[in-house]
């Protein structure tokens, strides 16, 4: 389909979209199938400029009025590089915004954009997306907290065998899963004691909380209220808010609960450190059949892995490594050496294959020991992709 502007009567309500739609940049803003069941989300989108197919990039500059583009000039954009992890930081901005100011007309839709440009990240480079989960720390807690939420649930879904629309909407879950304490989970990050009694009860109030306010903004799916409102229930019946047991909690709640307990112990608290990723799994995989169903917590345990992108590693030969790309094997993944064991920091990091002896990974570094900043430009320089401004 060649690009065109797209008309409100090319969309059916409650039904899926046929192509993919993007803005007059060439941005994405839904992916092909996306369902929308609000006649006014498609009257803004359509007011606001929306295009469908829209291939590599626009082929018209937004400036010149439509149908009005330049005789005999070159449509094609000028292209840039762009990373991974910028695209995970842009992401974490672009639901700051979104969720400090929504506006119920095109809320759940831009939610999906969100969705959509991780999955094209993870698409572009699964290992340096979820290496943002160990290495990315700036700004706002809480929607860190969310994103990396919604990156894990598209690798875990994946390994469940959900296809890319259902794995969307449980991104979608992820991405507004604390929209009910926002503010409370900054706070709680930030204090150097565990939460008082008022505090915890908040905590156990916000997946209703946070389903009502999706509702509130124009949410119509009832699938992605669902996860949110039981992304805290356990099926031992000691979760929260309704105490729902076994059966009665979806498993893609129950994967959403896993992604949030994971990210919630590798990421750790002002009076408590971030856990390393052997303890985070061995936890949660003791705790199997109490929280979540076994079967699940094995596969988190399988899709991340024992040492998971951005792994501080130590090397049989002393040098210092950052775990860059999985492998068949989850013991030797490749890494790349920052400090040698003469402890010379590495301006170029250098590959090293784990399953070599002299490169077996020894164990498992905190960050607080490295003692100075990595450049994640440099680990993962295969992690770009050429895209249009």
């Amino acid at each position: 389909m060649s690009n065109s502007r797209l008309q409100s009567n090319q969309i059916e309500l409650g039904k899926p979209i046929p192509f993919d739609a993007f803005d007059a940049n060439g941005k994405l803003l839904l992916r092909r199938g996306v369902v929308i069941d609000n006649q006014h989300q498609i009257d803004t989108l359509v007011e606001r400029g929306l295009f469908r197919d829209a291939g590599p990039g626009p082929l018209w500059d937004p400036a010149v009025p439509w149908n009005d583009k330049v005789p005999g000039s070159d449509p094609r954009p000028v292209a840039k590089k762009v990373s991974v992890f910028e695209l995970a930081a842009q992401v974490q901005q672009q639901l700051e915004r979104l969720l400090t100011e929504p506006e119920p007309a095109d809320f759940a839709l831009r939610v999906h954009a969100l969705a959509a440009r991780l999955q094209h990240g993870f698409a572009l480079d699964s290992d340096a997306l979820l290496a943002t989960i160990q290495m990315q720390h700036e700004g706002r807690y809480a929607m860190r907290r969310m994103v990396h939420g919604a990156i894990l649930i598209e690798l875990l879904m994946g390994h469940a065998g959900g296809n890319e629309i259902q794995r969307q909407t449980v991104m979608c879950a992820a991405l507004s899963m604390n929209i009910g304490m926002l503010d409370l989970q900054d706070e709680l990050f930030h204090q150097a004691v565990p939460p008082s009694p008022e505090q915890t009860q908040q905590v156990n109030q916000h997946p209703a909380k946070g389903a009502s306010r999706l509702r509130e903004l124009g949410v119509r799916d009832e699938s992605w209220i669902k996860f949110v409102e039981q992304h805290h229930e356990t099926i031992d019946g000691k979760g929260y808010p309704k105490g729902a047991v076994g059966a009665q909690i979806c498993r893609a709640a129950q994967l959403l609960s896993l992604a949030d307990r994971y990210g919630a112990m590798a990421t750790g608290r002002g009076y408590r450190a971030p856990a390393l990723p052997n303890v985070v799994l061995k936890q949660i995989f003791m705790d199997k059949d109490k929280g979540v169903d076994a079967g699940l917590a094995g596969l988190l345990v399988k899709a991340v892995g024992i040492y998971p992108p951005g792994s501080l590693v130590e090397l049989a030969n002393g040098d210092i490594a950052v775990v860059v790309k999985r492998t068949q094997s989850a013991s030797h993944p490749v890494a790349r050496c920052v400090r040698t064991y003469t402890r010379e920091i590495l301006e170029h990091p250098r590959k090293r294959l784990t399953s070599e002896a002299a490169y077996a990974i020894k164990r498992l570094v905190p960050v607080a020991e490295l003692g100075f900043t990595l450049n994640a430009a440099l680990l993962w320089d295969e992690g770009f992709e050429v895209e249009p401004i």
